[in-house]
């Protein structure tokens, strides 16, 4: 039996709190100097990778391009994995293979690629498309962006003189690409998406699963789905990390960490927004504390953009009679606040009970960040449920995953 160990990416382009705290700087989320710190951080917290996510589209609360800022600090740091979010709707598969193998290349084997299919429907309007392609049709795509990507990636690795002459659906690529193999074999293969159609996608292809899971519950119930789904495709467990998103609001005393949370479920327009979006009504509208009408709430399957954290928000207010304020107050990732020893029990309950291997921490501000890295991580260690120094070089082996050859 594999000797488990917790699981840590690290979001630098998130600080959701360091507005409203004295001595936090969020507009330094553009300076490369404070990103180069929380990479050093990251990686002085043994972290599994940094991560960057992209929404090709303004979103408050996120930053640039997150390949050319991979790149730079691939050379301000020696250990920790670097990890994007590319598209696979608004980008062409031998783009993406050669972009990702040069990463691996500068990084010396530390690259990762989050394979999303771009959930927002404005973004076709930036690409020159008149409309942005159907949920499951954005996944039919995809599958043939990665079966080339992978394809183009394993024919670095052989001397043959004939090419990839692929011929599909959605693309016509002749291949090969111009470089020699990845240092690490392939970029590790990340996906985050929870819908039926985003599950399937993940357990064929995904290494790494980046989920909204705020309920153990319910991730313990999206944990075993996914090992479900990988058996009938002949994979195992090991082979796909599962790591839900947390926002450690960690502090000295719990009252800190209490009145932090209060504040950051305050009033929040964008959030209204975002939040008719995934449930198809506006819940500002209604009598806030008294349970949602269940007539007024859509089918599940029924949005075509973020459908798996639709149907969680979904599920969850039929699920627990939840009231227009508890939904609007509800992250779709589990936000939780606690001294130091609270964080570590939650952490190691989580893992311990199969709801995850480990978590996508999105960090209320620096300050949560350096508290996290200097008094819970020691206590994991303790445990003997984190790792106590990098025994790899290359993403690949932080995470135990298969070496291609």
């Amino acid at each position: 039996m594999r000797d488990r160990k917790i699981h840590f990416n690290s979001c630098i382009d998130w600080l959701d709190l360091a507005w409203r705290l004295p001595g936090e700087s969020p507009c330094r989320l553009f300076d490369i100097r404070q990103l180069e710190e929380r990479a050093q951080l990251a990686e002085r917290g043994l972290m599994d990778a940094l991560f960057m996510a992209d929404f090709y589209i303004y979103r408050a609360g996120f930053s640039m391009e997150p390949l050319t800022v991979l790149s730079a600090l691939a050379t301000m740091t020696r250990h920790i994995g670097l990890i994007a979010s590319v598209s696979t709707t608004y980008n062409e598969p031998y783009d993406l293979a050669r972009l990702f193998a040069s990463l691996d290349h500068i990084s010396n084997g530390r690259a990762g690629w989050n394979m999303v299919t771009t959930a927002v429907d404005k973004v076709s309007q930036n690409y020159s498309k008149k409309e942005h392609l159907e949920h499951d049709t954005r996944y039919a795509r995809a599958h043939e962006v990665v079966q080339i990507v992978t394809r183009l990636w394993a024919g670095t690795h052989t001397n043959r003189i004939d090419t990839l002459d692929h011929q599909g659906d959605w693309f016509t690529v002749k291949g090969d690409i111009n470089m020699p193999p990845s240092p690490q074999g392939q970029p590790v293969r990340m996906q985050a998406g929870s819908s039926q159609a985003g599950r399937d996608f993940g357990a064929h292809w995904a290494e790494i699963i980046f989920t909204a899971q705020p309920i153990l519950a319910v991730a313990q119930e999206f944990y075993s789905d996914i090992h479900q789904r990988m058996a009938t495709l002949g994979r195992a467990p090991h082979e796909a990390n599962i790591l839900p998103g947390l926002m450690p609001i960690v502090c000295h005393t719990r009252s800190e960490a209490e009145d932090l949370l209060a504040a950051r479920a305050g009033p929040d327009q964008g959030n209204a927004s975002r939040m008719r979006e995934m449930v198809g009504i506006d819940l500002t509208t209604l009598p806030q504390d008294e349970p949602v009408p269940l007539e007024l709430l859509p089918p599940k399957g029924s949005t075509n953009g973020m459908r798996g954290r639709s149907d969680l928000y979904l599920d969850l207010i039929r699920k627990h009679r939840l009231t227009p304020r508890q939904v609007l107050g509800q992250g779709a990732h589990l936000a939780y606040a606690g001294t130091p020893m609270d964080m570590a029990d939650l952490i190691s309950e989580w893992f311990t009970g199969k709801g995850c291997d480990g978590f996508t921490l999105m960090w209320p501000s620096l300050e949560a960040n350096i508290l996290f890295v200097d008094e819970v991580i020691p206590i994991l260690q303790k445990r003997g449920l984190y790792r106590t120094a990098y025994t790899g070089a290359t993403l690949r082996e932080h995470f135990n995953l298969k070496a291609f050859t």
